[in-house]
């Protein structure tokens, strides 16, 4: 566990951690105090660190090309170069960009273990406020997936985690469920025993339609705003319902309509 004392103003976070350091973030880069010690400078672009130094002087270049500085005053026993040659190798290591301002030294190997220690307590601290020790992965483009004349025409099935039912896209906007579909009856909960959201929108939607329900079981059809509706009504959502709703031969919907 690391205890940090934060103040936070417009420009400017100060925080304090577990005595053994402290750390100042400034996101306004034009109004930057002259350094009085040697002190870690790391320059971030976003979120990424963009460079590192450790000495008194900020880099007026990079600093200009920066969104946010961050000082690190670190203890006595801690070498200061060591700690950010230890930061530059992790930064690289885990793919990002890092620049090293400082002459690279080889960590002395009774240094090594106290500062990786430290490395480890700075990243859990920067990670805290939003900084990237990592090159984030970008995430696939959501599928994107277009109704035409044809897939109006195909009946698709439903049979997953205890619900049935025979749904037709016969409008952009308009998923038809048969009457006669069978709905899951047991609600997911989440681990600490809660009503997670899907549940909820799933009780909500059913309330809506009460009057054509019974026992579970539709008993008119009803029209449905979209593929993923259609599932958290029948089965609580929590898959994807592209994958789910097949035609008689065991075709998706997602193959007939996904754009590529």
């Amino acid at each position: 566990m690391i205890k940090l004392a934060v103040e936070i103003d417009q420009d400017i976070t100060n925080i304090q951690f577990d005595e053994q350091g402290t750390m100042v973030i400034y996101r306004e880069l034009k109004k930057l105090p002259n350094l009085t010690s040697d002190e870690l400078l790391l320059y971030f672009k976003g979120r990424a660190a963009q460079a590192i130094d450790y000495g008194q002087k900020i880099d007026k270049k990079i600093v200009k090309e920066a969104d946010s500085l961050v000082r690190i005053n670190v203890p006595w026993e801690i070498e200061g170069k060591d700690l950010a040659q230890q930061m530059l190798i992790v930064w690289n290591d885990n793919s990002l960009q890092t620049k090293g301002l400082f002459d690279t030294q080889k960590i002395a190997a009774n240094h090594f273990p106290v500062v990786a220690n430290y490395q480890k307590i700075l990243f859990e601290i920067l990670a805290t406020f939003g900084y990237e020790n990592e090159k984030v992965k970008a995430k696939p483009a959501k599928a994107q997936h277009r109704w035409n004349k044809k897939v109006s025409e195909i009946p698709f099935y439903i049979d997953y985690n205890d619900a049935k039912g025979e749904v037709v896209w016969q409008k952009r906007n308009e998923m038809l469920l048969k009457a006669g579909a069978k709905l899951k009856q047991e609600m997911p909960l989440n681990k600490d025993g809660s009503v997670g959201f899907s549940a909820r929108l799933t009780e909500k939607l059913r309330a809506d339609y009460a009057d054509q329900i019974s026992d579970f079981t539709t008993t008119e059809d009803i029209v449905l705003k979209s593929v993923n509706e259609v599932g958290i009504f029948l089965y609580y959502a929590g898959t994807n319902g592209w994958l789910v709703l097949k035609d008689k031969a065991g075709k998706t919907i997602d193959e007939y309509t996904v754009v590529k």
